[in-house]
């Protein structure tokens, strides 16, 4: 399963070059704007990359991508839609790629800093804004390249019940597929879940506690002391399990990486970092797979099938 990630609003590289370069994780924030224009005018804009914030893409109706409204609102792709249709295209070129995780936060907060009066005060995510995201994730992508999680669930009851004892789909039946979870694992998650306990008809997967009947996929950010084991355990339990190896410039400044290399023996499928090149600071950190010689992803070290070959992962990709 794929491993190396980059939080899209801080990348420069737009994401096709991130994919090409063996990126197979995004974090995509969202904001809604049903009407347009809500975020065209920032307060304040931060980051050098990507497209003018007051482009005519800010002023059609909706979701948007930005790391924090008013303060830091730069991205390669502005509109949701724009980053979609940017990872499909280069999915759709590369049919034998393993599975992209894109994760994405529905963002409703006010920034910290405003005095509670932003100049673009951001919308509430209810459930029908939650359900806009489903909407343009079905409008970029066919039903054939998603693992969403009735293809999952299948003949089973619930998610967790399918993944518990039929395991996710096969990377011969992945391959080439996109899918999509929620980052938020508060109210928002409740709010998703609303005429769904199973995720019944809904794109996006949630990290929910492990045994709920939506628990397939569990975000475990923590690798360090008792979490790598707790990691492990998921993994062989049949979950897809998220971790980090890096909190932001933490390990980047101080160069320690003891909790990139938990992560990455822990045994979870994706493993993100902020630093897939060396850190800037000087530090020399970088996070990238020990053993798999550039590629963009490496058999299981806790649960692949004896015999399995790194270079069988993604066939199409060498270093």
């Amino acid at each position: 399963m794929p491993y190396t990630d980059q939080q899209a609003e801080q990348m420069e590289l737009a994401l096709a070059e991130q994919l090409d370069r063996g990126i197979r994780q995004f974090e995509l924030d969202v904001f809604a704007d049903p009407d347009g224009g809500r975020y065209a005018t920032p307060a304040a804009v931060t980051g050098t990359s990507g497209i003018a914030p007051a482009a005519a893409e800010m002023r059609a109706p909706g979701l948007k991508v930005l790391h924090i409204q008013d303060v830091d609102v730069r991205s390669t792709c502005v509109t949701f839609v724009a980053c979609l249709t940017a990872i499909r295209d280069w999915s759709r070129a590369h049919p034998r790629h393993v599975p992209i995780l894109v994760l994405v936060e529905a963002k409703d907060s006010v920034p910290r800093g405003t005095g509670g009066a932003p100049a673009s005060p951001p919308l509430r995510f209810g459930v029908r804004e939650l359900l806009t995201i489903d909407a343009e994730i079905r409008s970029v992508f066919d039903d054939d390249q998603l693992i969403t999680p009735d293809r999952v669930r299948g003949s089973r009851s619930t998610l967790v019940d399918a993944v518990r004892s039929r395991g996710w789909p096969l990377l011969r039946d992945a391959r080439g597929k996109v899918l999509f979870a929620l980052d938020n694992t508060d109210d928002h998650r409740l709010r998703y879940l609303e005429g769904a306990p199973s995720l019944e008809g809904r794109v996006l997967f949630v990290s929910s506690p492990a045994g709920e009947p939506s628990a397939a996929f569990l975000k475990m950010n923590d690798a360090l002391g008792e979490g790598e084991a707790r990691i492990r355990e998921m993994v062989r339990a049949g979950y897809l399990v998220r971790t980090r190896a890096d909190e932001p410039t933490i390990e980047a400044r101080s160069g320690d990486t003891t909790r990139r290399d938990h992560a990455l023996r822990s045994g979870a499928q994706y493993v993100s970092t902020d630093y897939p090149e060396a850190s800037p600071f000087g530090s020399g950190y970088l996070a990238r797979l020990p053993d798999a010689a550039g590629l963009p992803a490496r058999c299981n070290p806790v649960n692949a099938a004896a015999g399995c070959r790194h270079d069988w992962l993604e066939p199409e990709r060498r270093p």
